[in-house]
């Protein structure tokens, strides 16, 4: 603790750093699963050979799935038969963490690529998470909510959860991804995540709702736009940077492409544990 302490205490008293321009990927909803996490992979690897800069992007589910954890086995996570039903997507991500399940209509999602060596952002994990999450922070700020950094990954509004956050680093540049909750559906979380039978009770379900918020309770009439544009405004102070909307490449199409077919889409990645 002491050792983070004094990593965030000479990241407030470095020089600012000169503006860096990042590259925006508005908020889509299109792609399933697969091609999203695939994406991310060409992005990463893009950032990482410098021939594009510092990304964010936001983005949406358009049918329901759930999330694997990188190390984690679906089998022991994932109530299979119900998902495959309901055809529900079973995904792995590049990260590591808990299954989550992702419903259209109860979250956005972000996620940001940046070098390891950008100016402002501390090398140890613990430090980089805070920092990363300071631009949700400052972002839900500027919609007049007062929201905290719990643990390592998570944000909470007044004691609940609305935020978790996962972290890798590649090839140089760090990739954090995370969901911001706007509604909830327990029951459906239930349904498709292997989750014990104590938790399963009434007793056990109200505890869940109790500790996760949604920001529907806050902000019931502001819209993902608006609540994109904060977020991104919440990045730009964190960081310093010029954030300017901008489209993938021709060349992280490609490997969009063939990281979709070769890899995330495949049972072999999906299932392998």
């Amino acid at each position: 603790m002491l050792c983070w302490i004094q990593n965030f205490k000479d990241l407030l008293i470095k020089p600012r750093s000169k503006m860096e321009t990042w590259r925006l990927l508005p908020y889509e909803k299109r792609d399933d699963s697969y091609a999203k996490m695939a994406l991310d992979e060409a992005i990463l690897t893009s950032v990482a050979q410098r021939e594009t800069p510092t990304t964010l992007r936001f983005y949406h589910w358009p049918q329901p799935a759930v999330a694997i954890g990188y190390f984690q086995a679906v089998a022991e996570e994932i109530n299979v038969d119900a998902c495959e039903r309901d055809g529900v997507e079973i995904f792995r991500r590049l990260t590591g963490g808990g299954a989550v399940y992702k419903d259209p209509a109860g979250e956005l999602n972000y996620s940001l690529v940046i070098p390891e060596s950008y100016p402002l952002l501390p090398r140890d994990i613990m430090s980089s998470y805070r920092v990363i999450e300071q631009g949700i922070i400052k972002g839900l700020e500027l919609l007049g909510l007062h929201p905290e950094l719990t643990g390592i990954n998570d944000i909470v509004l007044d004691g609940e959860k609305i935020s978790g956050n996962a972290q890798t680093r590649k090839q140089g540049v760090v990739f954090q991804h995370g969901t911001l909750l706007l509604d909830f559906d327990v029951e459906k979380m239930a349904t498709y995540l292997n989750i014990s039978r104590e938790k399963l009770s009434d007793k056990g379900l109200a505890d869940i709702r109790n500790r996760v918020g949604t920001l529907r309770e806050y902000l019931p009439h502001t819209s993902l736009s608006d609540m994109e544009k904060a977020l991104i405004q919440g990045f730009a102070r964190t960081f310093n940077a010029n954030i300017k909307r901008g489209d993938i490449t021709d060349k992280e199409k490609g490997s969009k492409q063939d990281l979709y077919e070769q890899k995330y889409s495949t049972r072999e990645w999906n299932r392998w544990r």
